[in-house]
C-alpha cells in the first residue's frame, strides 16, 4: 500500500511556467521512461538539472529525478532531492511546488516510520495550502497531503485525528473527476479509515467500508480489494467466524503480490497463521508464522538500511559544511591578519615620517 501511494504521489499535476525550452521537450520525451527505464530517466534528469539555469525547467527536472528514484525505491535519495526541491521553491517564492515536495517528503518519512519528521513536513505543507488558492487541476496535491497526514496519525494510533484527515481528503477528491488515481486514493482511504474505525470499536462501520471496497465496480490501481479482503478476514477471525474467514482467504492469491507488496504479504501470512492456529492445525500455523516473521525482517531490514543511509548522508553533509566553515574562517582570519599588518605598517611608516619631519 505504501509503495502504491508513492506512485500516486508521482502522478501529481505539475506547475509549468512560461514557454517550453529544449530541455522541457527532452523531459516530456523522457517521461514515458518512468516505469520502463527509471535509471535512464535519472540520468537524463540529472544531466538537465546540471545544465539548465532556468528555474521552471530545473524544478521539472528535479521532479522527474525524484519520481524515478521513488520507482527505484531509493528513499534516501528521494528525501535528499525533496529537500533540494523545497529549498529551490522557497528561493523562487513558488508555494505550489513547496507543497508538492513537502508532501512527497512527508510520505517518504512515514514509509520508514519516522512519523515526527513526516508530520513536520506535512504540517508545513498544510499551512501553505491554507494561505494559497490551488487551481482545480492541482487539488489532487491537497487531497494527498490530507491523505498522508491521516496515515501518519493512523500509524501513531491516533485514529480520531486520522479519520478527520481521511474525511478532509475525501472532500477534496469529491471535487475531482473519477480517474484511476482518484478512484485508487478513495479506495485506499476507505481501507485505512475502516482499520481506524475497527481500532476505536466501530467494527460494523469498518466491516461495511471493507465490503463497499470489495463491491466497488472500479478497482483502481494496486491491490485495494486484497487489502479490503484481509481487513474483513481479520474481523471474522476475531469473531471466531472461521467459515467466512476461510472462504475469503481462498479468494486471495498471494502470488499476485508477494514480490511487490511486503506490507500486504505480511498481513496475509499473519492471518493464515492465525486461521491455522484457531483450526488447531499447528504445523500449518508454524509454517505461516515463520513466513510472516521472514517478511517482517525484510521490511525492518529495508527501513534500517534506509535510515542508515540518511544518517550517513546527514553526517557527510555536516562534515562538508563544517569543512567549508573552517576554510572560510581561515580565509577570513588570514584577510584580517593581512589588513591588520598593512594598517600597522602604514601607521608605523606614517609615525616615522612624522617624527623625522
Amino acid at each position: 500500500m505504501r509503495k502504491l501511494l508513492n506512485i500516486l504521489l508521482m502522478l501529481f499535476a505539475f506547475a509549468v511556467f512560461g514557454q517550453k525550452t529544449e530541455h522541457d521537450k527532452q523531459l516530456d520525451e523522457a517521461a514515458n521512461l518512468i516505469f520502463t527505464d527509471p535509471k535512464k530517466l535519472v540520468s537524463i534528469s540529472t544531466k538537465i538539472l546540471l545544465e539548465t539555469k532556468d528555474y521552471p525547467t530545473k524544478i521539472r527536472a528535479l521532479s522527474k529525478l525524484v519520481n524515478a528514484q521513488m520507482v527505484l525505491g531509493d528513499i534516501s535519495q528521494v528525501i535528499r532531492n525533496c529537500n533540494q526541491g523545497i529549498k529551490m521553491a522557497k528561493e523562487n517564492d513558488d508555494k505550489i511546488n513547496q507543497v508538492r515536495f513537502l508532501s512527497m517528503l512527508g510520505n517518504q518519512y512515514q514509509q520508514i516510520n519516522m512519523n515526527a519528521d513526516a508530520k513536520r513536513n506535512l504540517d508545513e505543507a498544510e499551512n501553505l495550502i491554507n494561505i494559497i488558492s490551488l487551481p482545480k487541476d492541482l487539488l489532487f496535491i491537497q487531497g494527498n497531503v490530507y491523505n498522508v497526514k491521516g496515515i501518519v496519525f493512523k500509524n501513531e494510533l491516533n485514529c480520531e485525528f486520522a479519520i478527520k484527515y481521511f474525511d478532509k481528503a475525501l472532500t477534496v477528491y469529491d471535487q475531482l473527476q473519477a480517474e484511476d488515481v482518484v478512484v485508487t486514493n478513495r479506495l485506499l482511504i476507505d481501507i485505512q479509515k475502516a482499520h481506524c474505525l475497527e481500532s476505536i470499536g466501530k467494527t460494523q462501520d469498518a466491516e461495511k467500508l471493507y465490503a463497499e471496497v470489495l463491491d466497488s465496480k472500479k478497482d483502481g490501481l494496486g491491490y485495494n480489494k486484497y487489502f479490503a479482503s484481509v481487513g474483513l478476514v481479520d474481523i471474522y477471525l476475531k469473531r471466531k467466524d472461521l467459515d467466512r474467514a476461510g472462504q475469503l482467504l481462498k479468494t486471495i492469491d498471494v502470488d499476485d503480490f508477494v514480490q511487490y507488496d511486503a506490507e500486504l504479504t505480511s498481513i496475509y501470512y499473519r492471518l493464515m497463521a492465525q486461521d491455522s492456529y484457531l483450526r488447531k492445525n499447528y504445523k500449518l500455523y508454524l509454517y505461516y508464522f515463520d513466513k510472516y516473521n521472514q517478511v517482517l525482517l525484510q521490511i525492518s531490514k529495508f527501513q534500517n538500511e534506509t535510515i542508515e543511509r540518511l544518517v550517513i548522508n546527514d553526517n557527510a553533509n555536516f562534515i562538508h559544511k563544517n569543512n567549508k566553515n573552517v576554510i572560510w574562517n581561515f580565509i577570513t582570519i588570514s584577510i584580517l591578519v593581512i589588513i591588520l599588518t598593512l594598517l600597522t605598517s602604514f601607521f608605523y611608516h606614517f609615525s616615522m615620517k612624522k617624527t623625522f619631519n
